[in-house]
């Protein structure tokens, strides 16, 4: 169990999402995490890497590791790190000067998630009622932030009584699970929704809009959310990045 963290202060950070975006090159990582470690530091902004676990391939069920039509398993195969580069890469977080945060999406994952030390654990919307998983993470010791994409509000009670029930520190984000998000679906009120049902916990706004959208975490701030949460990589003549990911140039905008 990791007890290195006490009265966790979830206030103020600022969560950059590494995701695949690593394309299952270590160099490629590593200019991430020294690029926006800058633009973060540059900006006074407390951030927090945050690195996504699989063990694959056992992850992918045995029949849709070669299934070509699946772009989901094509994805995650293709960038795919070991548990020593995944290593080497939170460790340059560490070197930065930053926090790192990791979302499990399996049980052996969470214990890669202790060997590395990360210091938070993050629950994605997928896994919000995967009660095996959630468990494993609470055992683990290591403060949570858990993200609330496509639950009702019964789930999301659910999911706050467990980790009370724990001993869990934590906190919730609204998070709405489409990619990228359209205005007039980001919900942002059910942000002071979750400041008034749960008053105990830091709410955060875990963000899909479209990278040029600035407006969003103005008004997700004003309504109280208190972490943000944005995919991130960087272009290259060879990469793209999908339609929820920002570049340097977009995230130092954003913070400003």
């Amino acid at each position: 169990m990791n007890t290195l963290l006490s009265e966790f202060n979830f206030n103020n950070l600022f969560i950059l999402d590494l995701a695949n975006n690593h394309q299952g090159s270590l160099e490629h990582g590593l200019n991430i995490i020294r690029t926006f470690s800058k633009i973060a530091r540059d900006n006074e902004i407390k951030a927090v890497f945050k690195f996504q676990f699989r063990d694959l391939p056992d992850f992918v069920h045995k029949n849709e590791q070669k299934n070509p039509k699946n772009k989901h398993v094509t994805r995650f195969l293709s960038t795919k790190l070991d548990w020593d580069q995944f290593r080497i890469l939170r460790d340059e977080v560490k070197k930065e000067g930053m926090l790192a945060a990791c979302t499990p999406f399996d049980e052996k994952s969470v214990e890669k998630i202790e060997l590395m030390g990360f210091e938070i654990i993050k629950v994605a919307s997928c896994s919000a009622k995967d009660f095996p998983l959630l468990t494993r993470i609470a055992e683990s010791g290591i403060p949570v932030i858990a993200s609330t994409g496509g639950l009702n509000i019964d789930e999301v009670d659910n999911i706050v009584s467990f980790f009370h029930h724990k001993a869990v520190e934590f906190a919730l984000m609204h998070c709405v699970s489409i990619y990228p998000t359209p205005d007039e679906a980001c919900n942002l009120s059910c942000i002071q929704d979750f400041k008034n049902r749960y008053n105990d916990l830091t709410i955060g706004w875990s963000t899909h809009e479209p990278p040029s959208d600035l407006i969003q975490i103005g008004l997700a701030y004003s309504l109280g959310a208190r972490i943000f949460e944005r995919h991130i990589g960087i272009p290259t003549d060879s990469i793209k990045l999908n339609q929820y990911s920002s570049t340097p140039d977009e995230i130092d905008e954003w913070f400003k």
